[in-house]
């Protein structure tokens, strides 16, 4: 089992630079750019309806533009195609002048379909001589198709190793198993997450110290700093959090590390961790243990309730995956943890994904809170029933109720929500 955790964890985390739905689209057209192999002059984007919702009022890194149209404007003609989802890494100060001038004398246009994969991003580029399409399928970064007038030129099948991945995430989550399996791995074997440590505190600091986006993490530390609320290690992990998502979702270029193809997920998947190892002082390995652990419960969970989801992932699975390396921190019992996570499946469910953008730093907030709101309630012995409202006589059976919930129960709400949000835009 360790080998799989190691690799599933190497699979899904992964650095981006901006929101991994727009940056999605400009990884695209950068490739599509790059592969007519003269001057651009034109281009059209597909996307799924889910991947269209959260690529709608999020900031393009390093400008003050949002959406769809800029991103794959300015990931093919800046974009760096080899950087994959930091392809807008470095671009220069310049790029809306740029992206401008094209787009006053060339068409580029954006639309959605529907019943596609949950990430579904095709890209058809064209010059005066050559055409392009680009295919990008399943998680924000997979190419699985390349064409070029019309012949293709890389085509991605299959392979076994993602089929046991799913395997071993479509099977029943035996937590105690998993702990115990990722408390077997050493410092060294976990090295690769130490850049995440790093990377998402930077920009969670930075969202801390300057009023970014809607500024949440930047008033929360004033507040404290204030003595209006306490500067406690709850307070601490709320702000930084959602310091981080004020400064991601408002273009901040600063790269962050993803779970599961999502940035803010990420954030909220190891940024209360890491506060809490702070807090009680736990060594580097066990921090970590914890963000391995917090990592692959998230990503099982966005496995049941989806890679896009009706639901907000960033809340509810990041949640859940940062409770059980919190609870393990705090030295609480499995069966503790399992109560905290019940806790959670019973409180903050119905939160909804309505896309990227400023404001999912409150959602960001509120979930931290939350969440540690839960484990200590457990920690002292207090905790939901079984089998009240959705949460289940077990773990596995809350995490099954969850997906239902979002698969089956929520694909109306997810247009309604898409609905209202393309009226509103226009």
């Amino acid at each position: 089992m360790e080998k799989m955790i190691l690799e599933i964890l190497q699979k899904e985390i992964k650095p981006a630079t901006g929101c991994t739905e727009p940056v999605a689209v400009a990884y695209g057209a950068a490739l599509a750019r790059a592969l007519i192999g003269e001057e651009l002059k034109g281009l059209k984007i597909l996307v799924n309806s889910n991947l269209y919702k959260n690529g709608m009022g999020v900031f393009v890194p390093g400008t003050t533009k949002k959406g769809l149209c800029w991103a794959a404007t300015l990931g093919a003609l800046l974009g760096d195609g080899s950087k994959e989802l930091e392809v807008l890494e470095n671009i220069p100060k310049n790029s809306e002048a740029i992206g401008h001038a094209f787009l006053d004398n060339h068409q580029v246009t954006v639309d959605f379909l529907e019943k596609k994969p949950e990430v579904y991003v095709e890209v058809k580029a064209w010059g005066d001589h050559n055409n392009s399409r680009i295919i990008i399928k399943y998680s924000h970064g997979n190419v699985v198709l390349k064409e070029k007038n019309g012949e293709i030129v890389y085509r991605k099948e299959q392979k076994n190793d993602d089929d046991q991945s799913k395997e071993f995430l479509n099977e029943d989550l035996n937590l105690k198993v998993l702990m115990k399996s990722i408390q077997k791995l050493t410092k060294e074997e976990l090295s690769f997450l130490t850049p995440v440590i790093e990377k998402n505190c930077s920009i969670g600091n930075k969202g801390k110290a300057e009023k970014l986006g809607m500024g949440v993490g930047y008033t929360l530390t004033n507040l404290m700093n204030k003595q209006v609320i306490g500067k406690d290690v709850l307070n601490e992990a709320k702000a930084i959090t959602a310091g981080a998502s004020d400064a991601r979702m408002s273009g901040v270029p600063y790269t962050v590390y993803s779970c599961a193809g999502s940035g803010n997920q990420g954030l909220a998947a190891s940024l209360p961790v890491i506060v809490m190892a702070e807090d009680l002082q736990v060594s580097k390995e066990r921090l970590l243990q914890g963000l391995a652990l917090s990592f692959m419960v998230t990503i099982y969970v966005k496995n049941k309730i989806g890679r896009l989801s009706p639901l907000c992932g960033c809340g509810i699975a990041a949640g859940v995956g940062s409770a059980v390396a919190i609870g393990e921190f705090m030295d609480m019992s499995f069966v503790e943890i399992e109560k905290g996570i019940q806790n959670i499946v019973g409180n903050i469910t119905g939160v909804i994904c309505d896309g990227a953008k400023p404001g999912c730093a409150l959602k960001l907030s509120t979930s931290v809170g939350a969440v540690m709101e839960m484990m200590l309630l457990a920690k002292e012995g207090t905790s939901i029933s079984h089998n009240e409202g959705i949460a289940g006589e077990s773990l596995q059976k809350s995490i099954e109720n969850l997906g239902d919930i979002s698969v089956k129960g929520m694909g109306n709400a997810d247009d309604l929500i898409l609905n209202i949000m393309v009226a509103q835009s226009l």
